[in-house]
């Protein structure tokens, strides 16, 4: 926890209060999950130069406490991280501030079996197994969700299998009743698996990715906390207005096809999957009733002591 803290001082010091940074922004699985799209489209537009913000790239970090590391260990200590390693976080001692959420809506993750097995509905899997990525996951959390809500734990043996490409080769197999499944299979491929259910079903607000930065650098920086938050209200705005091009740029980002790409995006539009900064309390409590319910929290998280809406547009702000 010194080292840590020495790290949080020793960034704040290093940056400026004007904001110019030749610095890379830490964005939590960037290129992988479409909820990063508004970064990549604020780099390739030219948004971040515009607001004064010398920032040249994007380092896509693996997600949970990673990001967080990455952060305080640059010169600009800012990300989109996840809501549950900021929660961690902060348990351990981090004074951390959140400005912004990135996404109220978790996404598209489903859960499926194989089409010929016999199994239509969640009431088949008793005696059976459901897998999730990985403890104390995102995704362990709507399993065990699922199945309380079901009435079913207890009845199917959740397990990790470390990831959603081993879950689904043991699905392939037969070891294993459901899996999560994610794009690009399942808008690309709809025909290889039947859906169970769908996250969303289980968590229709789920904030689950924040804009953070360290106390301190937030009140020794504010107009470089503002910037940022500004120029990614205006990477989403430009989004929802010039699709072909937001189209384009995700293709080239996430490596697919203009085909493929103009597919897959659709349904995010329509679920409002990027938020413009806004942050919903439903969501904030989803996270938090999730982690208890895989014993990653013990005690009730006081989320008003660690958000700071100051930076969004009064528009924006929500009573939480």
């Amino acid at each position: 926890m010194r080292y840590l803290t020495r790290t949080i001082l020793a960034a704040a010091a290093i940056a400026s209060a004007a904001p110019a940074f030749a610095e890379n922004l830490t964005v939590s699985q960037y290129g992988r999950i479409t909820a990063t799209l508004p970064w990549a489209v604020a780099l390739k537009q030219g948004m971040f130069r515009q607001a004064g913000l010398d920032i040249d790239g994007i380092t896509a970090s693996a997600g949970g406490g990673t990001s967080l590391r990455n952060m305080l260990a640059g010169k600009l200590p800012f990300a989109e991280a996840a809501a549950t390693a900021v929660v961690a976080g902060v348990n351990t001692g981090l004074d951390l501030k959140v400005v912004m959420a990135s996404s109220n809506h978790i996404g598209e993750v489903a859960w499926g079996t194989m089409p010929d097995n016999g199994i239509t509905s969640m009431k088949d899997l008793v005696g059976k197994k459901i897998a999730f990525s990985s403890p104390r996951s995102i995704t362990e959390m709507v399993v065990r969700t699922a199945l309380e809500r079901e009435g079913l734990t207890g009845k199917v043996e959740a397990l990790s299998l470390g990831g959603l490409g081993p879950a689904l080769t043991a699905l392939a197999q037969g070891a294993i009743g459901a899996a999560p499944i994610n794009d690009p299979v399942l808008t690309l491929q709809p025909q290889k698996y039947r859906i169970l259910f769908n996250a969303y079903d289980i968590y229709p607000k789920f904030t689950w990715a924040l804009g953070v930065t360290t106390r301190e650098f937030a009140e020794k920086n504010p107009k470089v906390i503002q910037a940022l938050v500004k120029v990614r209200r205006q990477a989403v705005d430009f989004m929802y207005s010039h699709r072909a091009e937001t189209t384009q740029i995700y293709g080239q980002v996430w490596d697919i096809s203009p085909e493929d790409a103009a597919k897959l995006l659709p349904k995010y539009y329509d679920w409002g999957h990027w938020s413009r900064g806004e942050i919903s309390p439903e969501g904030l409590k989803a996270i938090t009733d999730g982690m208890a319910a895989v014993g990653e929290l013990k005690e009730p998280f006081d989320w008003a002591k660690v958000i700071d809406q100051s930076f969004l547009d009064p528009d924006l702000r929500e009573k939480l």
